[in-house]
Formats: C-alpha cells, sequence, structure tokens
C-alpha cells in the first residue's frame, strides 16, 4: 500500500532529514518549509520521492498553517495510488519499526485517527475554544508585541459583544490536535467540500489556530467516521502550552503507547532516543 507523509516544517533540516529516511519507496513526502526558513532544506530533495513547497510564511496560529496544510494535502491527493495520509511536523519521529508501523496502516486502511470532540469544550479556556471563532484575532506588524496587542483587542470585542457568528453545519464546530493519520476517502471529502464551499475557508481569516477546527468540523458534519486518538505520544509538560523535547528517557513511555508518531524530537537532545526507536 502507497502512503503519503505531509510535514509542515521550519527548522532543524538534520532531524527532517533523518525523518525522511525512515520511510521506503512505499511511501510519497511531501513537505512544506516555512517562508522564513534560513536553513539550506534543498538538500532533502535529493532523496526519492521527496517534493518541497514554500509557499507560506507561517506565524503560530495564523491561517497560514492551515493553507500550507491543505496545499500538501492538494498535492498529495493528486497521487492517485495514494492511499493512506499522515499529517506530522518536522519534529516527528515514528515509534514503530517500519513493518510494524507499515502492518498497522495496511489493516486500518480505511479507518481514520483524528482527534475531535464538540464545541465548546472544558479544556479549551474560558470560552471553550469558541472565542477562536467569535473575534477578530488582528495580528499586527511583527515589531508590536503581537501577543500583548491581540489580548487587548479581544478583551475590547468582549466588551462590545462581538459575535462573528458561523454560517456553516448549521453552526455544529469541532476542535481537535492538529495532526491526524486519516484514509484517501476523509482527504477527498475534505479537500471536495473545500472546492465547492470556497467561503467556509475564508470564514477561517482572523481565527486563531484554525487548523484545529476545520477539517475536524468538516469530517465530523460530513458523517466521515473517525477515532477519537490522533495516534501521537506529545509530553505536554506541566503548563499544556508547549510540547517538551524527548530524551532517551521517554523510550519506554513512547514504546508501550500505542502511537505511530512521537513529537518532539530535536537534534542532539533526542539523538539517542530515535537511535534507540531506531533499533527495536
Amino acid at each position: 500500500m502507497k502512503q503519503a507523509i505531509l510535514i509542515t516544517a521550519y527548522k532543524d533540516i538534520r532531524h527532517l532529514e533523518r525523518l525522511v529516511d525512515y520511510f521506503d519507496e512505499d511511501f510519497e513526502i511531501f513537505i512544506h518549509i516555512d517562508k522564513k526558513c534560513h536553513e539550506d532544506y534543498h538538500v532533502l530533495e535529493k532523496r526519492c520521492g521527496v517534493r518541497i513547497y514554500d509557499q507560506y510564511k507561517i506565524a503560530w496560529g495564523d491561517l497560514n498553517h492551515l493553507k500550507a496544510i491543505l496545499l500538501l494535502m492538494q498535492e498529495a491527493y493528486k497521487q492517485k495510488d495514494l492511499e493512506y495520509f499522515h499529517l506530522i511536523t518536522g519534529s516527528d519521529y515514528p515509534v514503530k519499526p517500519l513493518s510494524e508501523f507499515k502492518d498497522f496502516c495496511e489493516n486500518h486502511r480505511h479507518d481514520n485517527y483524528v482527534e475531535h470532540f464538540p464545541l465548546p469544550h472544558p479544556d479549551w479556556g474560558v470560552e471553550g475554544g469558541m472565542d477562536r471563532i467569535k473575534y477578530y484575532w488582528i495580528r499586527p506588524s511583527y515589531r508590536v508585541k503581537y501577543g500583548w496587542f491581540i489580548y487587548k483587542t479581544i478583551k475590547l470585542q468582549r466588551k462590545l459583544g462581538i459575535n462573528r457568528g458561523f454560517g456553516f453545519f448549521d453552526g455544529k464546530l469541532y476542535g481537535g490536535g492538529t495532526y491526524w493519520s486519516v484514509s484517501r476517502k476523509a482527504v477527498g471529502c475534505a479537500l471536495d467540500y473545500l472546492e465547492n464551499n470556497p467561503a467556509y475557508l475564508h470564514r477561517f481569516r482572523m481565527t486563531s489556530i484554525a487548523e484545529e477546527i476545520c477539517l475536524p468540523t468538516i469530517w465530523a458534519n460530513l458523517g466521515i467516521s473517525m477515532h477519537n486518538d490522533y495516534k501521537r505520544f506529545i509530553d505536554w509538560g506541566t503548563d499544556g502550552g508547549n510540547p517538551v523535547v524527548l530524551t532517551e528517557k521517554d523510550y519506554e513511555r513512547i514504546k508501550n503507547s500505542e502511537a505511530l508518531f512521537a513529537r518532539k524530537m530535536q537534534s542532539g537532545t533526542s539523538d539517542r532516543l530515535i537511535e534507540m526507536l531506531n533499533n527495536q
């Protein structure tokens, strides 16, 4: 079975090289590199089956990350022999030996592993994530501390009672983790909906972290069957804000998980862990 690996990355090309090298000829790899990246990522193009894109300059939480993901989906979907699709970051690494990874995906080729839940959700802040959709998340010039600016503008919009509304799927919104492993049917369903409803993507302008809402909302409302498990091992640490960089100390936890990928890996810090995963 042929599979697609879709990767959004912005740094640590050394790690990205070994991530790419994990896969064999049964995989096609589509990578979007943040336009701000200053590392020489063209070395990746020498790998067979690797395609590189760099259309978007990406700031955390803005729409361009979602656009980069959709670009990768569109390009991969053109390959009619690709049957299973994985979206990961450039700091991920597979947890299983390649043969086991392939066996799992072969046996679950019609299954979709997507974290998803209705919004509002108690784990998504005071408004359960609805603030991401209701208000205008206006990003100023990078010369300004934009976190402070956004906080002030959202506070003002709350006082004014701003509510942008959501005129799709009767307002039924779903959220979840950005990354997933899904069937060709699921990818085709999302792309068809977006093509036939261009206003849907446009609605996510000035939305915060739209990639965590856009696709789960489409799939849940259009009846795509999903396991509420994205098959990723991530340690969010004590504050839950950013993934912890994994080391060899995390090996047993990763090995005993049911994940397909672990995040977050980093050259130098995670080298021993990756060696251990490769030698399973």
